[in-house]
């Protein structure tokens, strides 16, 4: 998966899971917007909203049973404004239309509505959940932290105000709280949300024999709408790939595509898996369709880098425009996204603008993908002696990530030493051969350039 993918989408998709578990909309699972690659300096930015018809006029599941809750919930409102829980419940299932449509101005209703029963039911820890989870979606991470611990001191036993404490902990690269606070939400419930969580973060320390027991028990959950199911399989799938069994990873996302044939990540699985095994065609048409359902970042930046190594540098160049209109409207909605724009901005702008970016976002939030992002910046610039310390800090937890490791490959490479370039690159390109088209193939040329 590529930047956006871990860095917008991932803290999103997490904290919906949370969602699901606290309401009885048919809130839907998520974890990866995860893996996306690129962004834009702030400062190349036009000032008004770019208009961009792309973006919203494949807005998705209009026929999702969560426009019908949504509609439901807002008559009650109507009706009845002091009616605290359909507040409640109306912010998160706006929420789950967020997941649903990447529609980020939806963040600012939901998060009117949670306000609104926060102020009706001050004590109620649900409200407080759903409160964190929106600002985890908007990489509000320390805020989030302090909402999630405030609901835990109300309801010490509600998983979902756990859960929105061990995001938080990870995306504010407190790695070792968030492991203590990971086992703790376990013991009081093993289910969907809690699963999902300790395998993500058995994911960030290389432990992927653990995440994938912990998905496949998340899989097991019982009761789940379709699109959870959907989404859990390509969770699956994805760490099928990455433990090296492509072909169960294609009959996940197959699986998942049997449930909900709209499924944008179970497409975007096949299309890693087609530029893994070399059908770029193959791969621009599943990524075009995944953005053509779900427009974000993620989708259009893979789709892009698939265009430009089949030698289609126009449209490629088209897409790369789309993105950064999409990025925009995240960030006009108040969605941080400063180390994702870093990535960004270091493959397709200006290397100079995504150090500052890197820079901004690590001081921020010092997780491992900002020391990435420094990393990468600092190498884009020529100074991989820098660069080569912030990489190594971005895999001291020991991550497989094929991103990290093909931009700690790259840097090795640069700087002459051939032994870490071959078991870095080389790592990248076993872990998920199709986890970039672009970077992938530039990983490939590097190793073919290295003397024996």
């Amino acid at each position: 998966m590529n930047a956006w993918t871990r860095g917008l989408a991932m803290p999103l998709a997490i904290a919906l899971l949370t969602a699901g578990c606290v309401t009885a909309t048919p809130v839907l699972p998520p974890r990866g917007l995860s893996s996306a690659a690129s962004q834009i300096a702030l400062t190349s930015l036009p000032p008004t909203r770019p208009p961009s018809p792309q973006v919203t006029s494949t807005r998705p599941a209009a026929t999702s049973p969560t426009v019908a809750e949504v509609a439901r919930l807002q008559a009650l409102v109507t009706a009845n404004p002091t009616d605290a829980d359909a507040q409640r419940d109306l912010g998160f299932a706006l929420f789950q239309r967020v997941r649903e449509t990447a529609d980020p101005s939806l963040y600012a209703p939901a998060a009117t509505a949670f306000e609104t029963a926060r102020t009706l039911a001050p004590d109620d820890s649900l409200v407080l959940a759903g409160i964190g989870g929106l600002q985890l979606g908007k990489h509000q991470f320390a805020e989030a932290l302090q909402t999630g611990r405030e609901a835990v001191t109300l309801s010490p036993n509600l998983a979902a105000a756990r859960a929105v404490v061990v995001d938080a902990l990870v995306e504010l690269g407190r790695y070792d709280e968030a492991d203590a606070a990971a086992g703790e939400m376990l013991a009081i419930r093993a289910d969907l949300s809690t699963l999902a969580r300790v395998s993500y973060v058995a994911e960030l320390h290389g432990r992927l024999d653990v995440a994938l027991t912990a998905m496949r028990a998340a899989a097991a959950t019982p009761g789940l709408a379709p699109e959870n199911v959907a989404f859990v399989d390509a969770l699956l799938g994805n760490l099928l790939v990455y433990t090296g069994d492509p072909r169960a990873a294609a009959d996940a996302y197959a699986k998942a595509l049997t449930l909900v044939p709209a499924h944008a990540p179970s497409l975007a699985g096949e299309g890693r898996l087609a530029v893994g095994a070399g059908d770029l065609d193959g791969a621009i048409a599943l990524f075009q369709r995944a953005a053509d359902i779900l427009p974000l970042p993620e989708y259009v930046v893979a789709l892009a880098d698939a265009q430009s190594s089949a030698g289609r540098a126009d449209e490629a160049a088209r897409n790369i425009k789309l993105a950064r209109a999409e990025i925009q409207l995240f960030q006009a909605s108040g969605v941080v996204v400063d180390v994702e724009l870093a990535l960004f901005e270091a493959d397709h702008g200006d290397p100079a603008s995504a150090l500052e970016l890197a820079k901004a976002g690590y001081a921020a939030t010092p997780t491992v993908r900002a020391a990435d992002a420094i990393a990468w910046a600092l190498h884009r610039v020529g100074r991989d002696e820098e660069a080569k310390a912030r990489s190594a800090e971005a895999l001291h937890l020991g991550s497989r990530d094929p991103l990290l490791r093909y931009h700690a490959g790259a840097i090795a490479a640069a700087l002459g030493d051939v032994k870490a370039a071959r078991r870095d690159l080389g790592m990248a390109l076993q872990t998920d051969p199709g986890f970039s088209a672009t970077g992938a193939a530039d990983a490939r040329r590097i190793l073919d350039s290295l003397p024996d």
